[in-house]
């Protein structure tokens, strides 16, 4: 047992402190300006989860907290059928327009905007790589975040 209280809040991580009198307590690492350099997302589908309606509400709702998230770079790639998130038809293309004007860039798989016959349009700049050269630069990310 602990009777002492830290006395700063810089954890490593999560920890769970227990005081004398039996409370315990799950202390958080403290959010720093550390963790909001770069953010690499991988978007695998235009909705989220297995169901088409509400994973697009999920989705939709993700969209929106990364746009307006503290990261000073944001770095988005699209394959399969999250290309669709660039058809203009789409019900969430314009929450990912709203992304991608914060992103540093978005890249697309020139397969799977094949595949669906994206056309892309001159709203959102977007590069093309082979889904091979995108699984390559997704070997070195660490802490990738992938949207399934």
């Amino acid at each position: 047992m602990n009777s002492n209280p830290k006395s700063n809040l810089d954890f490593s991580g999560t920890e769970l402190e227990q005081y004398s009198d039996n409370t315990i307590l799950e202390v958080m690492h403290e959010k720093t300006d550390e963790g909001t350099g770069s953010k690499y997302v991988l978007i695998k589908h235009d909705y989220y989860s297995s169901d088409s309606g509400h994973g697009r509400d999920l989705l939709s709702g993700f969209l929106s907290a990364l746009c307006s998230s503290s990261y000073n770079s944001i770095v988005v790639y699209l394959i399969d059928s999250g290309t669709l998130l660039l058809d203009d038809s789409n019900p969430l293309y314009d929450a990912f327009l709203r992304l991608a004007g914060k992103t540093d860039m978005v890249i697309a798989s020139k397969e799977s905007l094949d595949q669906y016959g994206i056309i892309l349009s001159s709203d959102v700049k977007v590069d093309t790589q082979s889904s091979r050269s995108i699984a390559e630069d997704l070997i070195y990310i660490p802490n990738l975040l992938i949207l399934e």
